[in-house]
């Protein structure tokens, strides 16, 4: 390893960053150390991964520039292995490849929960090096993020006693029009609370339910709780709220007749409602499903293909079923600002949509960049954390007031 780089009196940073730099290249190597020092970054130089990884740990880089081509252990091997340590460096990945494969090496990151600043392609700018040093600075050195402690699963008796006893309700994230950020409606998600403590999260209990024969039960509950909740606050507007219908529910029209006695008894007209058919793929194609949503069509709910470009699947029931709303899939939302690959996607997404005479909701929008992309694109609707996270009843009231 080469010795440290004494830092510039030109600095450009208004931090002074930590830079270790895996290359085969001493070449390489050497110039990024230059291009380093001239912004009044520290570097330190590995042309082997043993080495790499004994500096990870002794020299606590707040930056790693990682090449992708190595001989003997490539690019995802490294990443795994950071994964693997609990690396807080912020990465930033290198290479001569096509761009393609650099933006799957950042998704391979990502699922790694590498902190990640972005990906150059060879030969880059000094300009460009700075620009992506000056992400992530703030968590540089930060110890290991501790894993949250796993979650019991409750038993099949828990779960029915905290259905009857109303410990499992909705809570309400918005949705908003991308050509104004107007109001559209809500989506009803589930959750467990007691006492105001989280008993587990929709990850666990959901699956639980489907296993034991209460996803009809659970279902109608979050149903019946979130039209009570639209009648009585949103009477006079026309704001809809989206509600979450598995496979399960799909085998007879019990769960539709469900919803729509429930529109009469809280004075929702139907056409205010969303049904969201998770799991799609899942839909036997002789298990009746297709009349049970004509039914529901032509009670006036709308229908929503969730998750929609995940498995083949997804197109196949598109065809099938009288879906009247896309929801893009967050995976392909997450990437719209990094991956060509995305942007594709989606695009061709909603261009399937306007043809078909439906509209589009991209979920998961995290940041004013991606939403700013998907109005550019023409998507219909938006929906994340980046608009408005999922909230209890009352916030939910007051945020619609302010949005």
């Amino acid at each position: 390893m080469t010795d440290l780089s004494s830092k510039s009196q030109g600095q450009v940073l208004g931090f002074r960053p930590r830079l270790l730099i895996l290359d085969d290249d001493p070449l390489v190597g050497e110039m990024v150390r230059m291009m380093a020092a001239s912004i009044g970054a520290d570097s330190a130089y590995c042309r082997t991964a043993d080495d790499f990884f004994t500096q990870v740990s002794a020299w606590a880089p707040s930056h790693i520039l990682l090449d992708l081509v190595m001989p003997g252990i490539d690019g995802v091997e490294v990443i795994q292995r950071l994964g693997e340590m609990g690396c807080q460096a912020t990465l930033i990945i290198v290479s001569g490849v096509d761009r393609r494969v650099l933006d799957a090496a950042q998704r391979s990151a990502r699922q790694h929960c590498l902190p990640l600043a972005g990906a150059l392609s060879k030969p880059f700018s000094r300009g460009a090096l700075a620009a992506l040093l000056e992400t992530g600075h703030a968590s540089a050195n930060l110890p290991p993020v501790a894993a949250p402690p796993q979650q019991a699963t409750p038993s099949r008796q828990e779960l029915a006693h905290a259905l009857s006893a109303g410990e499992i309700g909705p809570v309400f994230q918005p949705k908003v029009r991308c050509s104004d950020g107007s109001l559209i409606g809500y989506e009803a998600l589930a959750r467990w609370t007691r006492e105001e403590t989280n008993i587990c999260g929709p990850d666990v209990f959901v699956p639980l339910a489907e296993r034991t024969g209460q996803a009809v039960r659970l279902t109608e509950v979050i149903a019946d709780r979130s039209l009570a909740w639209l009648g009585t606050n949103f009477a006079a507007l026309s704001h809809s709220v989206a509600i979450n219908i598995p496979a399960q529910c799909l085998q007879d029209d019990h769960s539709v007749r469900f919803v729509a006695d429930a529109c009469a008894r809280y004075g929702v007209a139907p056409e205010r409602v969303v049904l969201e058919v998770t799991e799609s793929g899942a839909i036997d194609p002789d298990s009746g499903a297709l009349d049970v949503l004509t039914r529901a069509r032509l009670m006036g709910m709308k229908l929503s293909i969730d998750d929609f470009g995940v498995g083949y699947s997804s197109l196949v029931q598109l065809a099938r079923m009288p879906f009247s709303e896309i929801k893009i899939d967050r995976s392909f939302v997450a990437e719209l600002c990094h991956s060509s690959e995305s942007q594709a996607i989606v695009a061709a997404i909603i261009g399937m949509s306007e043809g078909l005479g439906m509209t589009t909701v991209a979920e998961g929008v995290e940041d004013l960049d991606t939403y700013m992309r998907l109005r550019e694109m023409g998507c219909y609707a938006a929906q994340g954390y980046f608009i408005g996270r999922p909230m209890a009843s009352a916030r939910a009231i007051a945020w619609s007031d302010t949005a």
